[in-house]
This record gives C-alpha cells, sequence and structure tokens, in this order.
C-alpha cells in the first residue's frame, strides 16, 4: 500500500483539507423539484459535511460553499473534480480576489 499523502496526516483542524463534490439528483419529499447535494468531505478525519443545492449552477454552488465555510471556516487545500460549476466558481474568485488585492483598492 501506498504511504498516504501529507495533506491527510499532518495535524489540521477539520475541514483544512477539503474535498468537494455533488451527488444526485434527488427528491425531496412534497416536492416536485430536484435537488442536489455538496458533497464536503474531510481529508484528514473524513468527516462529511452535506449542503442542499437547488440546482447545478455557479451561483447555487457559491451560496453553498459560503453557507460551509460560515460553518467550518476556512479551507487552506480544496480537492474537486472538473465538474463545470466548480471550474467556474474558481475562475470567478480569482477575478474577484485580483480586484480585491489591487494597491488602488
Amino acid at each position: 500500500m501506498a504511504p498516504l499523502p501529507r495533506d491527510r496526516i499532518e495535524h489540521s483542524p477539520p475541514f483544512a483539507v477539503t474535498g468537494l463534490d455533488f451527488t444526485g439528483p434527488i427528491y425531496v419529499k412534497n416536492s416536485k423539484e430536484k435537488f442536489h447535494i455538496l458533497l464536503c468531505t474531510c481529508a484528514v478525519t473524513r468527516a462529511l459535511h452535506l449542503e442542499l443545492v437547488t440546482n447545478l449552477t455557479t451561483e447555487a454552488f457559491l451560496l453553498a460553499f459560503r453557507r460551509f465555510i460560515s460553518r467550518r471556516g476556512l479551507c487552506t487545500v480544496i480537492y474537486s473534480d472538473n465538474a463545470k460549476t466548480i471550474k467556474r466558481a474558481e475562475i470567478e474568485l480569482r477575478r474577484l480576489w485580483t480586484v480585491i488585492s489591487h494597491p488602488d483598492v
């Protein structure tokens, strides 16, 4: 068996190293709408945090991710697959970061 990655064995707060993925669609009782679940997995403790998402848009993902961050704290490392929603959110967050880190702002 190969050694575990360094992120998985170093002492860190819960959800400091997080994996993100979507699951679904699921149907909620008494609703005709489809929902998805944002799975946030702690890489060290393997704990799960679930957020219900109304659709797979970037805006819905960012709102769910914001709820996750407000409950669990900031992540130092985030792993995800190449889902369009998450990749688009990365582009938007990088663009926002360049704007707010500009010295004239």
